[in-house]
């Protein structure tokens, strides 16, 4: 059973994660585009363009000029998800040891990773907490909701509070063990997972979480970016200049039909020749 719950569905889930998501990719940069994608005013260059894209990115600016209300929820919900990565990945490499590197103690640094990452936590579970009631309170939102979106905010909820009670006493996991887990299964050398009972279940809807992500519209971190891309063209600009290829075969002008000819000839000669 250790080596299915610490080996079998973690290396499935990163390859279903990996896979699914470069498919769902290169379906997209498949489709035909049959307008180009547009933004006015359109970034000017290279850097416009960076810029554009993470400023959007940093800030939702497109959404808070939109709904505000919404915005805060979804940028605290991103904002805190970005610590909590972070802090993780820190947090487990250096064992908790990290702010030692900015001059703090051992201890301190100990009190202020579990500390900061608590406080991620809360920030998280409030912004979904919050979304989930956007989605009850409003009957529009609500009427438009499926069954996704609740299990989407459940299950992040769910791995958020899991990762929240293991910083309370009676749940807290050996940081060291979670360490060495991490790193012989990351080096393809599985063995045994921590003997936490939270941890094992904030471990295992994590990995549900990353077997659900490519099929979900969490995949729209992804696509965001792949959006950006298809945005190869800047505004149009009218009349088309005669040395610019049309956009469409729909922008051609279309000669004026002959008075001369009755309408059966017309519609005759358009349908031959359209």
């Amino acid at each position: 059973m250790d080596y299915f719950l610490g080996a079998v569905i973690p290396y499935t889930a990163c390859m279903v994660f990996i896979f699914g998501t470069a498919l769902r990719v290169v379906s997209w940069l498949k489709a035909p585009v049959p307008f180009h994608l547009t933004l006015f005013p359109a970034p000017i260059g290279a850097m416009g363009r960076i810029r554009a894209i993470f400023a959007d990115v940093l800030l939702c600016g497109s959404l808070f000029r939109e709904d505000k209300a919404l915005w805060l929820r979804v940028w605290l919900f991103h904002f805190s998800f970005a610590l909590i990565i972070a802090g993780h990945i820190a947090g487990i490499y250096y064992l908790r040891d990290q702010f030692v590197l900015i001059g703090l103690t051992h201890e301190a640094s100990h009190t202020l990773s579990r500390f900061s990452g608590a406080i991620a936590g809360v920030i998280i579970t409030i912004s979904l907490l919050l979304l989930l009631w956007g989605r009850l309170a409003n009957p529009i939102v609500r009427k438009l909701s499926v069954p996704e979106d609740f299990f989407t905010l459940l299950l992040l909820i769910s791995i958020a509070v899991t990762g929240i009670l293991m910083h309370l006493p009676g749940f807290r996991v050996n940081i060291s063990e979670v360490r060495s887990f991490m790193g012989r299964l990351i080096f393809f050398e599985p063995s045994a997972l921590p003997r936490s009972p939270m941890f094992i279940a904030h471990f295992l809807l994590v990995n549900l979480l990353l077997i659900y992500f490519p099929f979900s519209r969490l995949l729209h971190s992804v696509g965001y970016f792949v959006n950006r891309v298809m945005l190869t063209e800047a505004a149009p600009i009218y009349p088309t200049p005669a040395t610019k290829t049309l956009r469409s075969p729909f922008a051609e002008v279309k000669a004026e039909p002959d008075a001369s000819l009755s309408r059966r000839e017309t519609l005759d000669r358009e349908a031959l020749h359209p």
